[in-house]
């Protein structure tokens, strides 16, 4: 006799990663219909706040910590380009759901993944949570150090194919929109097509310091670090200012590995 399955339904159901949003728009209508939309029609998104002005959206994407923000450019007393400017630590992915078409070149410098017209089209929105979709299925990923074999190792993704750095190699990164420039050993450089706040979620934060928004470097390479200007000197050569807001963090860092500065 053939063995039943007592659980069909559970057996075949494939399950669907979701993304969590946030909607920040100060037209209620326009919110309203921008949430309604994605929850209707977009299963893939999971819509867990939203807020009427630039003030309140900052605060709801630190309390909710979306994985997407869908958010209105003109908007009274805060932009949406000065929220973001306002959220260092940006982990999210950025539509922007305008009616005005002159922002574009704007909207890219801003590290937006797209840029919609109100009134919303379904297919242009069903196309900017398919982009959502990719960028966090494409994200990069630690090589798996099964024995310790490759655990100093990151996969840079291109688009010939993959190219695998050793940590040791890497000078410092630095950002550029939504791609980062990788400075090498060598005098190698490459681009990579994700943005430095990715790389440094998975780089090793005991080698690796953001020493501001647009570098990421490697401690390996640190020469010097002059006080006068405010700059550390790579292994190539290369003067990478220290912001101000990070000083404090990056002495503590060099405390802590016991290293001295040089006379």
């Amino acid at each position: 006799m053939a063995k039943m399955n007592f659980f069909p339904y559970f057996s075949q159901k494939k399950i669907m990663t979701t993304y969590k949003a946030v909607v920040v728009d100060d037209e209620e209508n326009s919110r309203k219909n921008t949430i309604h939309m994605l929850q209707q029609y977009c299963p893939e998104i999971e819509v867990v706040g939203e807020a009427g002005s630039g003030m309140e959206g900052k605060k709801m994407i630190l309390e909710k910590k979306p994985d997407v923000v869908f958010l209105d450019i003109n908007m009274p007393g805060m932009s949406g380009f000065e929220m973001l400017e306002g959220i260092y630590e940006r982990e999210f992915c950025v539509i922007f759901v305008t009616a005005y078409s002159d922002y574009g070149i704007n909207a890219v410098k801003a590290g937006a993944l797209d840029y919609l017209m109100k009134p919303l089209i379904l297919s242009e929105l069903q196309g900017a949570v398919k982009k959502v979709i990719d960028y966090y299925q494409k994200k990069p990923k630690r090589v798996p150090d099964a024995n310790n074999e490759n655990k100093n190792v990151i996969v840079i993704n291109h688009n010939k194919g993959f190219t695998l750095l050793e940590f040791k190699d890497i000078i410092w990164i630095e950002a550029n929109d939504n791609y980062s420039n990788f400075y090498l050993t060598e005098n190698r450089k490459i681009m990579a097509s994700k943005t430095l706040k990715e790389f440094e979620n998975i780089l090793p934060k005991n080698q690796f310091f953001r020493v501001h928004r647009s570098a990421l470097i490697n401690m390996q390479h640190v020469k010097e670090y002059i006080h006068s200007e405010g700059a550390v000197i790579m292994s190539n050569s290369e003067h990478i200012s220290v912001s101000k807001n990070k000083i404090n963090e990056f002495n503590d860092f060099i405390k802590s590995r016991s290293l001295s500065p040089r006379s």
